[in-house]
């Protein structure tokens, strides 16, 4: 007769690794900020924006 196994949940391992959302901010928040600063600016384009200065 076989007897059923009981459950034994394992241990989780306690992993000193960030988590998902902190390494894909600090993979794209660099990203992004370099993309920024990089983006060429043109001052005639300025004004075709819809923003102006008053």
């Amino acid at each position: 007769m076989a007897l059923p196994r009981t459950y034994v949940p394992s241990a989780r391992k306690q992993h000193n690794s960030r988590s998902t959302v902190t390494t894909m901010l600090l993979l794209t928040a660099p990203a992004v900020l370099a993309a920024a600063a990089l983006r060429p600016r043109s001052s005639r384009s300025s004004g075709a924006s819809g923003r102006r200065s008053s």
